[in-house]
């Protein structure tokens, strides 16, 4: 690096520090066009005005408690709380070399400034703002903000560089964020973990409010007793040959439930081939809005909808389309708005939309007939951009033609829901139908959709398909005859499990479920996490055996369904009170609150917690946390989760050997699919397994007398043995 500054006077140069390796010679190639050209050395890129370097992620990250005090590596309940006074950072250590090198920048004499380009938000703030404090570099800082990263948008970027100090609110709160998780969670895990008989239990402000309302829906299901109950449901015909279909109900049971068989079928009997008539036909018309664009979460909640995407894969793919493709804006945003400044770009942004697809052009075209863009407040509203603005396409959204597989769906959803959201409104007309025979009363329900809008672009399955049959013309006094009736057995059902699509929606409004799309933005501020962690929030639950995976649901285990039952403190469990720690926050970002108001009570929090720990009762919690998955095939004892295989528990006293192992050809098998295996003697077909030349193949696991084996769906491979 010294000889590459050699030659540079003092002051002559600018330093830019990114955050990806991929970002920096996104930079360079831009600060290229604009005139500076710029050539790679070790962990940086020099040109003649311009020096940039990155960050790989983080560099640094905040010390351990022995760091502060050798004693603190042993865990014991008698040194909480751990309160440091100032935090510190160190290096991480596969990345030290990127480190030096970037320090060693900010305290190089050749530079006048440094441009921050790490990511425009919280965590890319904090990012830089640690290097600058380890390098305790005193140079000025300026920001790089943009929302896309195009050539144009990065040159655009650099042409209004802010001023670093505007941002030390944001840095406030990154610092808050960062340094109340740690709090919380190694006091909390230490303090859970010993108390607890030294079963790791990992505990976070964030993560274990989020596995509460997973843990609480479980304890639903587990506490609901079935009832049985019948329906009756008739056919009919009109005098023109139409047919529909109706649900009895009356005064004893307005929703059509009755728990008599007896009365269920004495109803259908006598209805049963009789004249009817028409009743009462109500129609109600309303017009649906358009959508509004996606922010992560939104887009995380579509992805699972439509495909099954975990929230970790679509932000994944999302961050492809923006730092690769240089297709889409910025995805970790949590708005669903533009600001006026986009209006220029959206007209081009369309047209280069309307290139990727047939079915995108011809969605495009009657937006793309006019002068501009039908725009509101729907689309476009400054007082509701932040940080960046909603995720769309970019003007280089046409090379999107050429992606594939899932990038290609993902941009597609981004796609539609752009031009979805300058679409008229949908309309759309319920009709409810009562029809009478024999003095008993029925009720059809139809929905039909009167005017399209903008469902000629977006499919929307919770405005159309329930109760979306289209009912014949029908009007009160027709005349009709029962072609058919029964009386149904039914049961009531446990009230779902969480998919990750609903999971995020009562993360963003702090476990409120809340189907109105207004209400679920006035809610944001009080979000459990922020969109660009929730993804990681779940994945760590899952990691750290809180939760399973059961194909689209997620599943509190034993293990965090008694976590939650134990902690003390209920405010821990809390997504109100995690909510309102996420709007404090917020304050912090807009100078509202300061650093150490939060901080003081984050730290009083603490306190009160680890005393509630101390006081806590935990006989029998260590067992009643050990997942049992099944029964062992040799001789019938339990078979429970350990570290690297799932051991009949039984082990210890009879010397039973059976086993499976967790990792089989480098595939993790869950444990809902290791307890499928015991239950039913072989798996779903499973997909990810790596044969000894690296490839991946699907297979099912058998469970056979000689161990676990493979099995093939296309029956030519031979079964071989799984471990």
């Amino acid at each position: 690096m010294a000889e590459a500054l050699a030659d540079r006077l003092p002051g002559s140069l600018t330093l830019v520090v990114a955050e990806k390796p991929s970002v920096a010679r996104d930079v360079a190639q831009a600060l290229g066009r604009g005139g500076d050209k710029l050539k790679a050395k070790g962990g940086f890129l020099i040109g003649g005005r311009h020096v940039v370097t990155w960050a790989i992620g983080h560099l640094l990250e905040l010390c351990e408690p022995d760091d502060y005090a050798p004693s603190l590596k042993r865990w014991r309940l008698e040194d909480l709380p751990i309160l440091p006074g100032t935090f510190r950072t160190k290096p991480i250590a596969k990345t030290k070399a990127q480190l030096d090198v970037v320090l060693a920048l900010l305290r190089s004499p050749v530079f006048a400034e440094v441009v921050n380009a790490c990511d425009a938000g919280r965590e890319g703030e904090l990012i830089f703002r640690h290097l600058q404090e380890a390098a305790e570099s005193a140079l000025p800082v300026r920001r790089l903000w943009i929302s896309a990263m195009t050539d144009e948008a990065i040159l655009e970027g650099f042409e209004s560089l802010g001023d670093g100090r505007e941002y030390e609110n944001l840095e406030a709160a990154a610092r808050c964020r960062s340094e109340s998780d740690w709090l919380v969670g190694i006091n909390a895990t230490r303090g859970m973990t010993k108390k607890c008989g030294g079963v790791l239990l990992s505990v976070g402000r964030v993560q274990t409010p989020t596995l509460a309302i997973l843990a609480e829906r479980e304890r639903e299901i587990q506490a609901f007793v079935p009832v049985k109950y019948w329906e009756i449901e008739a056919s009919f015909e009109t005098g023109a040959g139409a047919s529909y279909r109706g649900t009895w109900f009356g005064p004893e049971a307005k929703d059509g439930r009755l728990g008599d068989p007896g009365r269920a079928a004495a109803i259908a009997d006598r209805v049963r081939d009789r004249a009817g008539l028409v009743t009462d036909v109500e129609r109600r018309r309303r017009s649906q809005a358009s959508p509004f664009l996606h922010d992560l979460t939104q887009l995380q909640r579509d992805m699972n909808r439509r495909y099954g995407f975990a929230a970790s894969r679509t932000l994944r793919l999302a961050q492809d389309l923006y730092e690769r493709y240089k297709i889409i804006t910025y995805p970790r945003t949590d708005s669903r708005y533009l600001s006026s400044r986009n209006i220029p770009l959206l007209v081009p942004t369309m047209r280069a939309v309307a290139e990727v697809s047939d079915e995108l052009a011809k969605a495009a075209a009657p937006l793309l007939a006019g002068e501009r863009l039908p725009i509101s407040g729907r689309q476009v509203n400054d007082a509701r951009v932040r940080d960046h603005h909603a995720i769309i396409p970019t003007v280089k959204a046409g090379s999107a033609a050429k992606l594939k597989g899932d990038h290609r769906k993902l941009f597609e959803a981004i796609a539609e829901r752009f031009i979805a959201t300058f679409y008229p409104p949908a309309v759309v007309e319920d009709t409810t139908v009562t029809t009478s025979v024999a003095e008993e009363t029925f009720r059809s329900e139809g929905r039909v959709v009167v005017e399209r809008g903008w469902l000629a672009v977006e499919a929307s399955p919770w405005l159309t398909g329930s109760g979306s049959a289209e009912l014949p013309g029908l009007e009160a006094g027709d005349s009709v005859r029962t072609t058919a009736a029964e009386a149904l057995e039914k049961e009531t059902k446990p009230p779902p499990r969480y998919t990750e699509s609903s999971l995020l929606q009562m993360m963003e409004t702090a476990g409120k479920l809340l189907d109105d799309e207004e209400l679920q933005e006035a809610m944001k501020e009080r979000g459990i996490g922020t969109p660009a962690t929730r993804a990681a929030i779940i994945e760590r639950l899952i990691d750290v055996g809180y939760l399973d995976r059961d194909r689209r649901s997620l599943v509190a285990t034993a293990k965090g369904l008694e976590l939650i039952s134990a902690i003390p403190t209920r405010d821990l469990v809390s997504p109100a009170l995690t909510g309102a720690w996420e709007a404090k926050l917020r304050q912090v970002e807009a100078g509202h609150l300061s650093r150490e108001s939060f901080m003081g009570e984050i730290g009083a929090f603490v306190t009160r917690m680890v005393d509630e720990v101390r006081s806590l009762e935990v006989d029998g919690l260590a067992d009643r946390m050990q997942r049992t998955i099944g029964h062992c095939p040799k001789c019938g004892a339990e078979i429970v989760e350990g570290r690297r295989a799932y051991n009949c528990a039984r082990w210890k006293e009879t010397g039973c050997d059976f086993s499976i192992w967790k990792v089989i050809a480098g595939r993790t098998l869950q444990p809902l699919e290791a307890a499928k295996l015991l239950s039913d003697g072989k798996t779903h077909l499973l997909r990810g397994f790596r044969s000894r030349a690296g490839r991946r193949f699907p297979a099912f696991l058998t469970l056979t007398p000689e161990g676990v084996k493979f099995s093939f769906p296309d029956k030519k491979a031979p079964p071989s043995d799984a471990g």
